[in-house]
């Protein structure tokens, strides 16, 4: 019996992943690692998005998960390099850019991470990107990011 909700997606398998993968079960284990980052183990959260990372090759999903691990320690050179690798994977996809936005300004780079959340609102402009990136440029634009140098 499929959970309650569940669509015929859900239990459809994964493309190009190493072993048979199906979607509920991709979303059961990223959920997992994100409940591991939530309660601040982040070695436990990199293991598993690690794991999945290996598993979905070609899904830039599990490298904004692992890019999240790195952001939430202060990271932010590495989450940037994770949010690259989910960019080449999904180049017309929205969030990675954004994702690459925000790590930017966290790190002060503002003229590059203006491009990149320009870049995310224009590739998808009603996406979960777009949404980010102009929450992140209005937060640039009231003096809240980028954080200030301590």
């Amino acid at each position: 019996m499929s959970p309650k909700g569940a669509s015929m997606a859900d239990t459809s398998e994964i493309s190009n992943s190493l072993v048979p993968l199906g979607r509920q079960q991709a979303r059961v284990l990223l959920e997992a690692g994100y409940l591991w980052l939530d309660m601040g183990h982040f070695d436990k959260a990199k293991e598993i998005f690690s794991g999945a990372a290996a598993l979905m090759p070609r899904s830039e999903v599990p490298q904004l998960a692992l890019g999240a691990v790195e952001f939430s320690q202060g990271r932010h050179d590495k989450a940037l390099q994770a949010y690259r690798v989910a960019q080449r994977l999904a180049p017309q996809s929205g969030l990675p850019r954004a994702h690459a936005g925000e790590a930017l300004l966290f790190m002060g780079k503002v003229p590059e991470a203006l491009k990149e959340l320009k870049a995310a609102m224009d590739l998808d402009p009603d996406g979960d990107g777009a949404r980010l990136a102009q929450s992140l440029i209005q937060a640039k634009e009231a003096g809240v990011l980028p954080p200030a140098k301590t």
